[in-house]
């Protein structure tokens, strides 16, 4: 009877491998190995910092001989399939933001489309509301702020 085992890394039950004498963990499965082999390196280079140094050396040295704007044309070369799927998504990823943008603009509905000439000099009265027809506080004072134009002495003497 074969023994099967819970993949930690799909959750799939899977036939375990008979030589690994129950310490199986991980199927076979390319992406599952890989998923292993990345925690062991996390736990590796957590525990031993000598292994991570060594690492880390081996990744600059890398870099070096891969400058990364070289390192990227020669994928795209390689890779006229994903220049492809990028430019689609990219397409994608500019009609959401154009979207999210207009949505943006249609918010205010009550924003001023011609701007008043703006001007240093505001009067601030009372505004008179009937409150006994609506529901509002009862201490809260309503303003309006009128700009005006023109000489500040001929609008002071108009005031009521």
């Amino acid at each position: 009877m074969q023994k099967t085992i819970i993949c930690k890394s799909c959750g799939k039950q899977k036939p375990a491998n008979i030589r690994l004498k129950g310490t199986q963990k991980y199927c076979g499965d390319r992406a599952c190995q890989r998923a292993r082999k990345a925690l062991w390196q996390r736990q590796k280079k957590a525990q031993h910092h000598d292994y991570c140094s060594r690492q880390n050396g081996c990744h600059e040295r890398w870099c070096e001989n891969k400058p990364i704007d070289q390192y990227m044309s020669q994928y795209r070369r390689d890779n006229p399939e994903y220049v492809a799927s990028n430019r689609e998504q990219q397409k994608i990823r500019n009609q959401k933001r154009r979207a999210k943008a207009a949505a943006e603009k249609i918010v205010k509905m009550d924003a001023l489309q011609n701007q008043p000439e703006k001007s240093s000099s505001y009067t601030m009265t009372t505004y008179k509301v009937d409150a006994s027809k609506k529901i509002v506080k009862m201490d809260t004072l309503l303003v309006e702020l009128k700009a005006f134009q023109g000489d500040r002495q001929t609008f002071f003497s108009n005031f009521p």
